[in-house]
């Protein structure tokens, strides 16, 4: 019971800081909720597990999901690159972990490679059933009755990926995230100014940034803005702010290495993303 109440306080003392950035739409909110991993901004480091699948993995039932249709099925990570050539898994792998150093440089969060996906915070892989580019999924721990959200994630319009009404929201504890890429659609490592092929280390970073709680901020301008854009070599000041609103800054790390895709100049062009 001690521990339950001090969980209800430590996501009550967040709520006023989280529903104030997420008003400015850069932070994911569904179902009434905000969502974060773990139960308050100590100042401590959050750690995140991470599990790369070598094997076909199915969301297990009973959860409160965000989407349902996202990443429910996934299959190897290695299978990403299938029509990929000249980008190996083990280079998706490389790509997906500088993803993550991207927001350990900016947030106070780190994320650990663990071998079991039952176990882990955040499962990767190849969608078993692909219809767009890139997805991710939460699940998360809630007393109440919850609706699932058609394609949260997933939206590559301009209309919000939730539907937030203005009412307060509660901060609710990410339990799970799924992130998973189309393998039937070939990949790149780097900018070339070719929107119809799409950068891992882009597409890893944006994946990443909705499992740790953030949303699209707008259309352009942003890695988590809901078009790819090679405009945007490194993370948005939007970006680092949301992130930090919900972890906190990376004290350790000056100055922050929150740069993509090795560019010189940023290249002028954008596409839709799918997430």
């Amino acid at each position: 019971m001690y521990r339950r109440l001090n969980r209800a306080y430590a996501l009550a003392s967040l709520q006023f800081l989280l529903v104030v950035a997420a008003s400015a739409g850069s932070l994911l909110h569904a179902q009434g909720h905000v969502f974060r991993w773990g139960t308050a901004n100590t100042g401590a480091i959050q750690v995140i597990t991470y599990a790369i699948l070598n094997d076909h993995y199915t969301v297990p039932g009973g959860k409160s999901i965000i989407s349902p249709d996202n990443c429910g099925s996934m299959r190897a990570f290695s299978t990403i690159t299938d029509q990929s050539p000249g980008i190996t898994p083990d280079v998706a792998a490389q790509q997906l972990r500088e993803a993550f150093a991207i927001w350990e440089s900016v947030a106070a969060v780190k994320f650990i490679h663990v071998d079991d996906a039952e176990r882990a915070n955040i499962v990767i892989g190849a969608a078993d059933q692909p219809s767009g580019r890139a997805f991710t999924n939460l699940s998360y721990l809630t007393n109440q009755d919850s609706q699932p959200v058609s394609k949260a994630l997933g939206k590559s319009d301009e209309y919000p990926s939730h539907a937030h009404t203005g009412q307060p929201e509660t901060v609710a504890e990410i339990e799970q995230a799924y992130v998973c890429l189309n393998p039937t659609l070939p990949w790149k490592a780097g900018f070339d100014g070719n929107l119809r092929i799409y950068d891992l280390k882009y597409t890893f970073t944006h994946e990443i940034g909705h499992a740790i709680g953030l949303d699209h901020p707008g259309k352009t301008g942003a890695v988590m803005a809901y078009r790819y854009d090679e405009s945007v070599p490194k993370l948005s000041p939007s970006d680092i702010a949301a992130v930090q609103s919900i972890y906190g800054p990376n004290l350790t790390v000056t100055p922050p290495n929150t740069k993509l895709p090795g560019v010189n100049q940023p290249l002028p062009a954008t596409s839709f993303i799918r997430d």
